[in-house]
């Protein structure tokens, strides 16, 4: 027996290795976790994922993109890709909760326009989590280099983006439209994600007077809330692989505190940069390993 068990993780260690998993799924012959696919990584993956959390949450602290960084790398590892974008939003939920926990003292949620937003989010991210799980693990992974590249594209152009909706829409929608908008983001966070907190200050700066830290904190209580109970449903659908997860967050939640402290001392403009960069070759990536090589 203690042979067999030896052969067998060994077998799923050169499995994952070779990275044969077209389709995301492991091969029925090796064991696997219901809807996850197989993960018994060996130190190499778990050095990986532990990396691709502390960038992620550090990432997320500092400019956002941190999907950019945990999503491939778990896909990369084996899981199927609907478990490896819910084990990435897991992954980043701990380290948008570090994040949070210096600010949230900054948001009164007395204000009717505060619990709203609350709601909007909750209500937001549990229809995305739920359409996500409504989609096939084929069909997901033909939309993934599409939702990389409208993700890259609102990073890279937040800025004239967020000035294209000032000149055209800024106090032109009756607040009913922007609670529709702030939904349709957070439907999108509890789906996917990347890219959320552009879209989210995006909102703010455009149809409220606060701040600027006021809308980071604001975004950042927002995110936490609607990944929360995104998670909440993947984990209650059995979607999460946990030794992945764990792994990631392991290096996510000290990345989240990194990451704020990080965002005092660095060039804000400088990360963005690096970020965008990381996320166009992982954009560029993806088409080509979806619609090129026919690994889907």
């Amino acid at each position: 027996m203690q042979r067999a068990g030896h052969a067998l993780l060994k077998a799923c260690c050169i499995t994952l290795l070779s990275q044969h998993f077209p389709k995301g799924v492991s091969s029925p012959a090796l064991p696997n976790l219901p809807g996850t696919g197989c993960l018994m990584p060996d130190l190499e993956h778990m050095l990986l994922l532990f990396a691709a959390g502390l960038v992620g949450g550090a990432a997320n602290a500092l400019a956002g993109g941190g999907t950019f960084f945990t999503f491939p790398a778990l896909l990369e590892s084996g899981l199927s890709p609907i478990s490896a974008n819910a084990t990435s939003t897991f992954s980043l939920w701990g380290g948008r909760v570090a994040a949070v926990a210096p600010q949230w003292r900054a948001i009164d949620v007395r204000q009717r326009s505060v619990r709203v937003r609350i709601l909007t989010a909750l209500a937001g991210g549990a229809t995305g989590a739920l359409l996500l799980l409504a989609t096939g693990e084929r069909a997901f992974m033909f939309i993934v280099p599409w939702l990389l590249l409208f993700a890259t594209l609102l990073f890279i152009f937040s800025r004239r983006v967020g000035g294209w909706l000032r000149r055209h829409l800024g106090g032109g929608l009756h607040g009913g439209l922007q609670r529709l908008l702030e939904f349709a983001a957070a439907v999108y966070g509890g789906y996917f994600g990347a890219g959320l907190g552009v879209i989210l200050i995006s909102i703010y700066a455009v149809f409220t007077d606060i701040t600027p830290n006021m809308a980071n904190a604001l975004k950042n209580v927002v995110t936490a809330l609607l990944l929360t109970i995104a998670v909440i449903i993947f984990i209650l659908f059995g979607r999460i692989a946990w030794l992945a997860a764990f792994i990631t967050l392991a290096g996510a939640v000290p990345g989240g505190w990194l990451g704020g402290w990080l965002s005092m001392r660095v060039n804000p403009q400088a990360m963005r940069g690096i970020i965008g960069v990381a996320a166009v070759l992982l954009t560029a990536w993806y088409f080509i390993k979806v619609y090129w090589l026919g690994n889907a």
